[in-house]
């Protein structure tokens, strides 16, 4: 499988993860920042870069998380 295929299956996997633990899991809705997009910018990151997979892996998970968290915090 290719590394560009690999980042649109994380990208698509985080975003439906998000939208699904705030929407039926937290009972929250996203005011400030549409949280479920953050995957999807970073993969265009991802497709004009030639970082590599493994970095961009690192960040889109340790970005989505940390806002998720944040986002979470009552």
């Amino acid at each position: 499988m290719k590394n560009e295929t690999r980042a649109a299956i994380v990208a698509a996997v985080l975003t439906i993860g998000i939208v699904f633990v705030f929407t039926s899991v937290l009972h929250k809705s996203q005011d400030v920042v549409p949280l479920f997009l953050v995957p999807v910018f970073l993969y265009a990151g991802y497709a004009v870069a030639t970082a590599g997979l493994r970095i961009w892996l690192g960040l889109t998970l340790a970005v989505t998380l940390g806002l998720t968290i944040l986002y979470a915090m009552p």
